[in-house]
């Protein structure tokens, strides 16, 4: 079993389930006995498998028809031909040009009459297939479409379940805040209709800093999909609350915790003098409650085919570490796969904003609001921890998602940090694999190293409707950058290697005065390779050479 990481431990000391590795059983079911087989949540991301024939009278049914990534499904059915076979998963990205993978480590047999049974992790990506095979027979597909676990929380007011009616909490006055497992956000269908999880425990926790939150108390899921943590106590001011709903690990289930956005909570003084309307600029607990129309592409992998990749064209495989994020993992899970599995991702967020996974991705939003409106503002990060490099490959895919356009953009950074603290010299080490704005057609990238820096500039299709392949090469004398596979710069120079271990950190940078357009940064997938594989790339166009003076904040 895997217990959360110390860095974390504040936060997730009072959840009940710990954290466990990807790797989960299930049962395959014949007539006259059960088999036990392991079954691995992650696709295979490389090996493509022969095309398969369907066999008269195949078929392949699975329940609960409403589901989140990452819960136990059944899946029963028949090849369509008689006698005991080994059978194996399969699934297609459904999109133009993808092919069948299999899903690693799973294997079962049928029943002598070509029967199965067996309990899977559904995963958490909408719209692909899975299918059950034998050698070259292939049951029929079925498409999957999960619906994405989500929360929120109010002060609750005169009627504890209505979110639209909050209460206004007063200094030393005992106060309940209310959640809601099963909301139905506003352009979120996934969200709608989603499953409650009786007695799941929930925690509810107070921002200390970015990432770090003090746990204030325990309650639980209700029949209805509410819980409740009454006499909450603060002081006159402003608190930031959260509410983490805990993993589920029994059986074939493999649900990630998940955790509220943070909430504003203005305490006043004294209670008002005589109820009145409450004003826009009057303080309240943030709501989502904005109707703005959304003006980016929905949260949905994109269509056409995947773009090629550097790990690919490069031959840098097998990977150290591989998160894919299919099945609804925690953030705090490791790799789904690689030879380096300890990492996991911190959280952090000085402002509105969260780090989550949904779709099968890794997911920075600014604000609760899916719609846009007031309350963009802070920095929101997550960073790769326990698996950092001084020298190797770094890859991942990324797109925007933007509701808003009328306000300044947050600056979207895919970059390489130092691991350690004393290493990380105010930013003066970074390695930049992608910086750009939602709204902008300019891609800037570059290295950092103590008094210089090197950077380059080019301009690119809108991120909100593609989703391009970042990727970074480190050796002791070269750095090189990739975009879709291809180089697009590098530095020959020894100097510009910090030579400290370097992790993978995603960022969307504000402050807290300024109002920015709400924006999400999604990475469906993030992998890290060793040098000692593949063709080194050291050929990229030149980058500017030029002092560094600044310091970062």
């Amino acid at each position: 079993m895997r217990t959360p990481p110390p860095a974390i431990s504040l936060f997730l000391g009072a959840l009940v389930a710990t954290m466990t590795p990807a790797v989960v059983a299930g049962t395959v079911v014949s007539s006259s006995a059960a088999t036990t087989v392991q079954a691995s949540t992650a696709a295979s991301s490389v090996a493509q498998l022969p095309s398969a024939r369907r066999a008269r009278g195949g078929s392949l049914s699975t329940s609960p028809g409403t589901y989140v990534g990452g819960q136990a499904i059944t899946f029963t059915g028949s090849l369509g031909v008689s006698g005991v076979r080994r059978i194996g998963l399969q699934l297609h990205m459904n999109r133009p040009g993808d092919s069948w993978f299999a899903v690693r480590g799973f294997s079962g047999k049928t029943a002598a009459n070509g029967g199965f049974r067996f309990d899977f992790p559904a995963p958490a990506m909408f719209g692909i297939r899975y299918r059950v095979t034998a050698g070259q027979i292939a049951t029929p597909p079925v498409t999957f479409n999960a619906k994405a676990q989500d929360l929120t929380m109010w002060v609750a007011g005169e009627d504890p379940s209505r979110e639209s009616d909050p209460g206004q909490p007063v200094a030393g006055v005992p106060f309940t805040i209310a959640v809601d497992t099963t909301p139905s956000l506003f352009r979120r269908p996934e969200t709608i209709g989603l499953p409650v999880f009786e007695r799941r425990g929930l925690t509810l926790q107070r921002r200390l800093t970015g990432d770090s939150w003090e746990t204030l108390g325990r309650s639980s899921v209700g029949a209805d999909g509410l819980g409740y943590f009454p006499g909450v106590t603060a002081p006159a001011g402003t608190a930031v609350y959260r509410v983490v709903q805990d993993e589920i690990s029994s059986g074939a289930n493999r649900i990630g915790w998940m955790q509220t956005f943070p909430t504003y909570v203005t305490v006043l003084d004294q209670a008002p003098s005589q109820p009145k309307t409450r004003t826009s600029a009057e303080p309240r607990v943030l709501q989502s409650t904005s109707r703005t129309a959304l003006t980016g592409t929905g949260f949905r992998r994109a269509s056409s085919g995947a773009s090629a990749t550097a790990a690919s064209r490069y031959g840098w495989y097998p990977t150290l570490w591989d998160y894919t994020w299919e099945a609804g993992q925690s953030l705090t899970s490791p790799a789904d796969a690689g030879s380096d599995r300890d990492g996991w991702w911190q959280e952090y967020a000085d402002g509105a904003g969260r780090v989550s996974r949904q779709n099968g991705g890794l997911y920075l939003d600014s604000q609760r609001n899916n719609g846009g409106g007031q309350g963009d503002f802070g920095t929101t990060r997550a960073t790769l921890r326990d698996s950092a490099l001084a020298y190797g490959r770094w890859e991942t895919r990324i797109r925007l998602k933007s509701a808003e356009s009328n306000a300044a953009d947050f600056t979207v950074l895919v970059e390489l940090v130092p691991d350690r603290p004393e290493d990380y010299a105010c930013g003066r080490r970074n390695i930049t694999l992608a910086e750009v704005h939602p709204s902008s057609s300019t891609l800037r990238f570059g290295a950092k190293a103590d008094n210089r820096q090197w950077s380059a500039t080019r301009t690119i299709p809108s991120l909100v409707n593609t989703s391009p392949a970042v990727a970074v090469e480190v050796a002791k004398g070269h750095i090189t950058w990739f975009w879709d596979a291809r180089p697009i710069g590098t530095v020959r120079s020894r100097a510009a290697v910090s030579d400290v271990p370097m992790t993978l950190r995603f960022s969307l940078v504000g402050d807290q005065t300024t109002e920015y357009n709400q924006t999400g940064l999604v990475s469906d997938w993030q992998r890290g390779f060793a040098l000692g594989r593949g063709k080194q790339v050291a050929n990229g166009p030149r980058l500017t050479s030029s002092a560094l003076t600044a310091c970062e904040g």
